[in-house]
C-alpha cells in the first residue's frame, strides 16, 4: 500500500509541470522522448521545492507499460527476461517516486516513444501516476493498463552522479524552477532562456495539453 491515501498532485499541476519542463528541453534542440532522466530529476526538483514534497526523488530501472490499444501493446523500458528484469546505462527509463506512488512525466509523450507499426493507434496524452507495485517484476504486461516499475538503485546513482556533473543540466533545472508556478496561479506564457552564444531565446511553454489519466 502506497504511504499516501491520496495521489501526490493533481492532474493540472501534473500539466504545469510537464508544459514547462518539456519546454526548456526541446529548447534545447534535444529529443524530449529521450530525455526520461531530465524529466525525472527537473520534476522531482520543481515538487520539492514548489509542491514541498521533500521525499520526491527521481529512480532509475526498468518500466513497461501497457497502452491499452487493440493490438495489446505493451511499452518496456529495459529487458524482460524468463529469470528477471534488468537496465543498465543503455536500456532504461526514469520515473519519480513519492511516498509509494509513481510520476512519470513521460507518459505525455508515449505516442512518440511507441513503434508505428506495433502500436495500432494513436497513445492519448495521459497523466501516469499510480501506486508503486511492490511486487512488480511479477506483474504481466499482457494484461490491459497493467504497468510495471522495478528500480535499479546502483543505476539510479550513477546517471545521477554524472547528471549533477554537469553545469549545463544544473542550469536547465534552476530555469525550470524559476519559471514554474504551482495551478492555479498564472504562469508566464514565455521565458527567457541565453543560448551559448549568449543571446537570449525566447522559448514558449509547451502546447501539448493532458487529456486524461491512466
Amino acid at each position: 500500500m502506497p504511504k499516501r491515501a491520496t495521489p501526490p498532485i493533481t492532474l493540472p499541476e501534473y500539466e504545469r509541470l510537464f508544459r514547462t519542463i518539456h519546454a526548456v528541453v526541446k529548447n534545447e534542440q534535444v529529443d524530449p522522448a529521450k530525455a526520461s532522466l531530465f524529466l525525472a530529476v527537473a520534476g522531482a526538483f520543481l515538487l520539492k521545492k514548489h509542491h514541498k514534497i521533500a521525499s520526491a526523488c527521481p529512480v532509475a530501472g526498468v518500466a513497461g507499460y501497457n497502452l491499452l490499444t487493440p493490438t495489446n501493446f505493451s511499452l518496456v523500458f529495459g529487458r524482460l527476461e524468463a529469470d528477471g528484469v534488468f537496465s543498465d546505462s543503455s536500456r532504461y527509463h526514469c520515473w519519480i517516486e513519492v511516498d509509494g506512488w509513481v510520476i512519470d512525466l513521460m507518459a505525455p509523450l508515449f505516442d512518440e516513444m511507441a513503434p508505428i507499426d506495433r502500436k495500432g493507434v494513436a497513445i492519448p496524452r495521459w497523466m501516469f501516476q499510480k501506486p508503486l507495485i511492490a511486487e512488480a517484476s511479477s506483474i504481466s504486461l499482457d494484461t490491459p493498463g497493467a504497468y510495471l516499475h522495478v528500480a535499479n538503485h546502483r543505476l539510479t546513482t550513477e546517471l545521477m552522479k554524472g547528471f549533477t556533473e554537469k553545469p549545463a543540466y544544473m542550469d536547465l533545472v534552476r530555469i525550470c524552477e524559476q519559471w514554474y508556478v504551482r495551478p492555479p496561479r498564472k504562469i508566464a506564457l514565455s521565458v527567457g532562456i541565453e543560448d551559448q552564444s549568449g543571446t537570449v531565446v525566447e522559448v514558449f511553454l509547451s502546447p501539448i495539453r493532458i487529456v486524461g489519466v491512466w
